[in-house]
């Protein structure tokens, strides 16, 4: 007996930001369970002195996975078993597009990372997806479809895709969408929002990305228009404008090292504008990287200690912090235990279902690649209707937690799911290598303080549910099978026969 590979040991926060200091969080990365122990016992554990433990306690700390009878090898044996399982249930049945109209933009942002496409010229910039090159993708969805996969919402991207001169281009695109049933959701700068404005209300458009990155100048500096003109005015009237037409807005800001002792002055101004008097609007912060000045970046935690610094609470600061809130979001699912913890082993839509389809129909994995005809995964054939893939498509899929040596055995497989691959390539060189950045700092930072909140209100122990039941009703020929077939229905049946709860579709 021993404690498990993939245990994590925490402090406990209340919601005043206080440590708990006789309470520890137990927290296992491969199976999900989060539990609360009396600090005593928790030492016992860590030390594994388990004779020393109450046997009922003992009892459920097998039970849940945070000690073990399996040795190193079996328990990596099931992080490989479960991400194989996500990979072909979940990740393989759903396709989520994100369509390019164009990739010009009005803007010029010095951090932006498709400054390649600028060297290629306005003409290629001017070209918009054909009417041919739109039917022709929205055939390669309907076969998807057709197909059993999931299709139901289609992203639009740029370049900008809300170019005023682009209109109609934009709506043959959402007219698409429409006869498909997709909702449609868009990233854009905003500036020339009010063009598009009817057409939001026409194809029910109700979710829209826009970046706004500081009061005034500080954002002009940041989000340039082409023309050298102001930006940020317009772009906080075109806010309100689509606010007040019932469309949901997330407006993020990039922060670096100019603008991080500015974001109190944005957080005033937006209050001032009445934005935050609207259900439908949100605001988060990120740290980003800036091409031209790269002794700009700033650390993700850095954003936490300024929203705390101008009068935040923990919990807020989180709240507003793009990587923050997206691991709070999860662990306060997990805690209502309506499903079994995600053992997802994919670190982003890249891995699993995304394909971003630029105006030429070049299919790529990611957003962050767009423009280098090279890393394309593929390309919609106009006359078929069909996406024809390449090699490079099997380099990206396979790049997950279960398969890249360098997380086997990490607590963090299921949580950071080896980070970034473009990074990994820029730090490492390697595509299959990890990236793991802050995630670990910010998981251990977000995780003492939700579970150490829930543990103040209601006192209860156990917080999550723990796949190591399930995977312990898994006979060796189910798991062979699991490791060995593709065949969706038939792992399906394995594992609803074992008893797992499937995770929610959205």
């Amino acid at each position: 007996m021993r404690v498990s590979t993939y245990e994590l040991f925490l402090p406990l926060f209340n919601g005043k930001d206080e440590e708990i200091k006789d309470r520890t969080l137990l927290l296992n990365g491969l199976y999900g369970a989060i539990d609360i122990l009396p600090k005593e016992d928790a030492e016992k554990v860590k030390s594994g002195d388990f004779d020393k433990l109450p046997l009922a306690l003992r009892e459920r700390l097998l039970l849940r996975g945070h000690i073990t009878c399996k040795d190193h090898d079996a328990e990596l044996a099931d992080q490989k078993l479960l991400g194989r399982i996500y990979r072909n249930i979940f990740a393989r049945s759903t396709i989520v597009p994100f369509i390019l109209p164009t990739y010009d933009c009005n803007f010029r942002c010095p951090y932006c990372f498709e400054q390649n496409r600028l060297c290629k010229g306005q003409d290629w910039l001017d070209m918009n997806m054909s009417p041919d090159m739109i039917e022709a993708v929205f055939q390669s969805l309907k076969n998807y479809k057709n197909r059993g996969y999931k299709v139901s919402v289609c992203n639009l991207y740029g370049g900008e895709p809300f170019l005023a001169k682009n209109i109609e281009t934009v709506r043959s695109i959402c007219q698409h969408c429409k006869e498909m049933g997709l909702e449609i959701s868009a990233i854009t700068n905003g500036y020339d929002l009010d063009f598009f404005i009817d057409l939001l209300d026409e194809f029910k458009i109700k979710h829209l990305h826009i970046t706004v990155d500081g009061v005034g100048p500080v954002n002009d500096r940041m989000r340039r228009h082409k023309s050298g003109c102001g930006t940020y005015e317009k772009i906080l009237k075109n806010i309100e404008l689509a606010l007040q037409h019932d469309i949901r807005i997330k407006m993020r800001v990039n922060v670096n090292r100019d603008n991080l002792h500015r974001i109190k002055d944005l957080i005033d101004d937006i209050k001032a504008r009445g934005l935050i008097k609207y259900k439908n609007y949100s605001y988060y912060f990120k740290a980003i990287s800036d091409y031209d000045h790269p002794e700009n970046p700033i650390q993700q935690h850095e954003i936490i200690d300024e929203l705390l610094g101008i009068g935040f609470t923990a919990q807020e600061a989180i709240e507003h912090q793009n990587l923050y809130s997206g691991i709070a979001d999860e662990i306060q699912k997990l805690m209502k235990k309506e499903n079994y913890p995600d053992f997802n082993p994919c670190h982003c839509g890249s891995e699993a279902g995304m394909m971003v389809i630029d105006p030429f129909g070049h299919v790529y994995p990611c957003t962050e690649n767009v423009a280098n005809e090279e890393t394309a995964l593929g390309y919609v054939d106009q006359e078929t209707g069909c996406i024809i893939w390449n090699f490079d498509k099997a380099k990206w899929r396979t790049r997950t937690s279960d398969l890249m040596p360098s997380c086997h055995g990490c607590p963090y497989a299921f949580i950071c799911r080896g980070g970034c691959g473009l990074r990994a390539m820029a730090r490492h060189g390697s595509f299959f290598r990890e990236d793991c950045g802050e995630h670990k700092e910010i998981f251990q930072y977000v995780a003492s303080r939700a579970a150490g909140r829930a543990w103040e209100e209601n006192h209860n122990q156990e917080l999550t549910l723990s796949l190591a039941g399930p995977m312990s009703r898994l006979a060796e020929k189910d798991r062979k099978t699991i490791m060995e077939t593709r065949n969706h229905k038939e792992i399906m049946e394995i594992i609803e026969n074992a008893g797992f709860v499937l995770i929610k579709e959205e």
